[in-house]
């Protein structure tokens, strides 16, 4: 049995994206936290109103939009659910909804090249997960001056970047990344009792969620835990296997390893098992994919995040045709619930 806890919450709060950092996260029961004070820019247009109940009332397109959905790739688990919660929740508003990945994570390029073959198809709106935060806005902004609507899920488009080209999103449908690296730092000072030596394996580094997990984990940690390595692994399995035997010959003493994604963790644990360091080393993980759950249930994994992909698809979509409709306001942002599950 699986128990999830520790719920970072869902945030009803919104931002203009582009016009800072993301609005702080809410923890359910209690309401969020009172918006930050606008700068001289923004003062004059107050960030819209956009909540889960608000896109909950969108049922139905107006017309037949073309709307197509362009993730990482199709070969990481994570992604699965949102895809389909986008596919149905297509057939239930009644548009014409496509899936867009390239066929690895790492393959950014290939990602902006569907972004650009996609807007020449004349679609109405992309819902993306980038690859890229920073790499991604060129082919963003071209969609934008076509006339697309650009719908950001997941993984946040670098602001900075998107700011300094003009490039105004419709909304943000995603996670508390940096939330979610606290919540992964708190169960593995838990697991160990609050002492120990322990490594990080870090998924892309320049990406948003590679970068705010990192951090959120680094935080709940600090001032209890040593951390004496932190790798990147790109998200990848085999990466993250060739990693931690790396990590493992340099720091023999560990006794906790974050993986900031659940394939990495796959790899991560194979690398320590062929060590036989099975059970020695506490293993938390990020995503709570298909492949992790035996782990979880004996034990070999600590604990993993789970961010609910399927609601950035359903939401991400809504968000989208409510946009275009003309009932939800662009530039509105929504977080998911965030939960640890433990074994």
């Amino acid at each position: 049995m699986f128990h999830r806890v520790g719920i970072a919450g869902v945030a009803l709060t919104v931002a203009l994206l582009g016009c800072g950092k993301e609005a702080a996260e809410t923890n359910a029961p209690a309401p969020p936290p009172p918006a930050k004070a606008p700068t001289t820019s923004q003062a004059a247009s107050p960030a819209p109103a956009v909540t889960m109940a608000s896109l909950d009332a969108v049922t139905k397109a107006d017309k037949r939009y073309k709307i197509v959905l362009i993730v990482k790739t199709r070969n990481n688990p994570f992604f699965k659910p949102m895809i389909d919660a986008f596919e149905q929740t297509a057939k239930e508003l009644g548009v014409e909804g496509e899936v867009q990945a390239p066929p690895q994570e790492m393959d950014k390029e290939k990602q902006f090249a569907l972004v650009q073959t996609e807007v020449g198809k004349k679609v109405d709106a992309l819902c993306i997960a980038p690859a890229d935060s920073k790499g991604i806005v060129p082919a963003l902004k071209a969609a934008q001056d076509a006339g697309v609507l650009v719908v950001n899920l997941d993984n946040r488009v670098d602001a900075e970047t998107a700011r300094a080209q003009n490039l105004q999103l419709g909304g943000y449908v995603g996670a508390d990344n940096e939330a979610g690296g606290r919540l992964a730092g708190e169960a593995m000072v838990a697991a160990l009792g609050g002492q120990g030596k322990v490594a990080i394996l870090e998924g892309i580094r320049g990406a948003d969620n590679a970068e705010a997990r990192k951090r959120g984990f680094t935080e709940a940690v600090n001032g209890k835990l040593e951390i004496v390595a932190s790798e990147t692994a790109e998200w990848d399995t085999e990466k993250a296997y060739q990693k931690t035997q790396n990590i493992l010959a340099a720091h023999p003493d560990i006794v906790g390893l974050f993986c900031a994604n659940d394939k990495m963790a796959v790899g991560a644990m194979k690398a320590i098992s062929e060590a036989g360091k099975k059970g020695k080393i506490t293993v938390v993980g990020y995503d709570n994919i298909p492949d992790v759950k035996p782990a979880l249930a004996s034990g070999e994994m600590a604990a993993t995040i789970e961010q609910h992909p399927d609601l950035m698809g359903r939401y991400g979509l809504k968000m989208a045709v409510g946009i275009l409709n003309g009932s939800v306001p662009k530039g509105g942002e929504i977080l998911v619930t965030l939960d640890t599950v433990k074994r």
